[in-house]
């Protein structure tokens, strides 16, 4: 079906990719290809189950600042698919017996990418509370544990084997500490836990750029007032990144894009996991962030893991009226249109 499934050796991670669109990708001077086109899964609708079914390469380049949900599913090159691969494998192991059947222990973790104003306070609070009633961890701050440290992350991962989903602040992840089942210095090979196939499904949030970047500026004036503001426009006056919830390097795309580089060098992922033994499959699924509900929900149904509670908490859903200057947002999007286009 001209499907091509990249397998870093050694380590036992498993990539999707797309060999029919190879061709597209650019090539190094010996004209070997110099980047992977992964696949990348958008819910369609989270009643029915679906997904459209594209690749990196061609989805970045629809989307822009001002692309909605809906404009990625009809623009893209999309094909419609009743399940992932994952749940595909699931389904079919469930026909036969556990004796035979390599995938009847296999689990199922959700890594939820969480970015400012797209329900990351509703997510990280979740995620907080899960991990205490799963797993007895309780965070002494108000992220939950491996929110932001990756290697905290790895632990938690192995220790809590109850636990199908976690929360990470958007992508702060490396080669060294690349999610896998037994990536923490405390496994050994020796591990039940450690030896089951697992299956991390990517869930990264969508928002329209223009509305993303207008509701966190709001948000900088409503926790900082007018010195908010004047920090933000210090910060972009030399096109920075920009500052708290208004920073470019915290929109989805611009993480995801990071992630995506980071599979592209496979090499140094291998040299930082020579121990990995279990086979590690990792699925990027792009959701509208005001149906993270909706779509959680359907992915725990199909994939018949336990829902995480508590996700009927809403926060920041009134604010104080007022924002910084349009002139501000003006010139964030001056700085910043171009560049989200080229990730």
């Amino acid at each position: 079906d001209g499907e091509l499934r990249t397998l870093v050796p050694t380590t036992g991670i498993i990539f999707d990719s797309l060999l029919n669109f190879a061709s597209t990708d650019d090539t190094d001077d010996n004209g070997t290809t110099a980047d992977h086109s992964h696949r990348i899964y958008l819910a369609e609708d989270p009643a029915t189950g679906k997904f459209a079914m594209s690749h990196w390469k061609h989805l970045s380049k629809k989307w822009d600042s001002k692309s909605s949900y809906a404009d990625l599913l009809l623009r893209s090159t999309t094909q419609s698919v009743e399940m992932l691969p994952s749940m595909m494998e699931l389904s079919s192991s469930q026909s036969q017996s556990r004796s035979q059947s390599q995938h009847s222990d296999e689990r199922i973790i959700f890594i939820l990418h969480n970015h400012p104003k797209m329900a990351s306070t509703t997510l990280r609070r979740a995620c907080w509370e899960n991990l205490r009633s799963t797993c007895d961890v309780v965070s002494p701050k108000r992220d939950p544990m491996g929110y932001s440290n990756a290697n905290d992350l790895a632990m938690l991962i192995d220790k809590c084997h109850d636990t199908h989903h976690f929360c990470v602040m958007g992508w702060h992840f490396h080669p060294n500490n690349f999610p896998n089942a037994t990536i923490s210095s405390m496994s050994s090979s020796s591990s039940s836990v450690s030896s089951r196939p697992t299956t991390f499904i990517h869930l990264f949030p969508f928002r329209n750029f223009d509305d993303w970047a207008a509701s966190a500026m709001k948000q900088v004036y409503v926790g900082h007032s007018e010195a908010g503001c004047e920090e933000v426009a210090k910060r972009l006056e030399n096109c920075d990144d920009g500052w708290l919830e208004l920073d470019f390097t915290k929109y989805s795309k611009r993480s995801m894009s990071q992630m995506l580089g980071i599979i592209d060098e496979p090499q140094k992922i291998v040299q930082q996991q020579q121990q990995q033994q279990s086979a590690a499959k990792h699925h990027f699924l792009l959701y509208d962030y005001s149906q993270v509900h909706a779509t959680l929900a359907m992915l725990e149904r199909s994939y018949q893991v336990p829902r995480m509670a508590y996700l009927d908490m809403q926060y920041k859903q009134t604010r104080q009226d007022g924002t910084c200057s349009n002139k501000i947002l003006s010139r964030f999007h001056d700085c910043f249109d171009d560049q989200l286009l080229g990730l």
